[in-house]
């Protein structure tokens, strides 16, 4: 077994170029965040830039994935966000309620993104982020404008990376 990938010995500037366009997507994009006070939203740009750069030639990396996931996720985790707010006739304990919440954001966000095929994993972490955490009408927009700011990097430096993964 062995430690590093054997692309890496002759591909180390693309290694290291993308690793840096990753990086560098991150910081263009969180610029429109509260990074602080948002921290289960944000860390789904971490895990989508990096399949954006990792894998930028495959499916999952392209704006319909990205975008159209993120689309479907916030949506979703709005949605089930509101019906958490929805009176309750019996008192239930407030946990419990964001427990289900989250996992039925997260499964219908799923659901919807494999039925429209925009399948985007982090984009799942978005619909829970929303159930969870405090969001206004403007976190939508920072989310949409971030995750356009990757995806739009991606498309244009695309030409000049590989898959790093098989």
């Amino acid at each position: 077994m062995r430690l590093f990938d054997e692309k890496f010995r002759g591909n180390k500037l693309k290694y290291i170029g993308q690793a840096v366009m990753c990086g560098l997507a991150i910081v263009v994009a969180l610029q429109f965040f509260d990074v602080v006070h948002k921290p289960v939203i944000l860390a789904s740009f971490g895990a989508s830039a990096f399949i954006a750069f990792t894998i930028p030639h495959r499916r999952a990396a392209g704006p319909r994935y990205l975008i159209g996931g993120y689309a479907i996720g916030v949506f979703v985790g709005a949605l089930v966000h509101f019906a958490t707010l929805l009176p309750v006739e019996i008192y239930i304990y407030e946990k419990l309620i964001y427990t289900f919440a989250g996992g039925i954001a997260v499964g219908l966000a799923m659901f919807l993104m494999a039925i429209t095929n925009t399948e985007h994993p982090p984009a799942g972490g978005i619909a829970l982020g929303f159930v969870v955490n405090e969001w206004t009408p403007h976190t939508i927009a920072q989310i949409m404008i971030g995750i356009t700011i990757i995806s739009a990097i991606q498309l244009i430096l695309k030409k000049w990376m590989m898959d790093l993964v098989e």
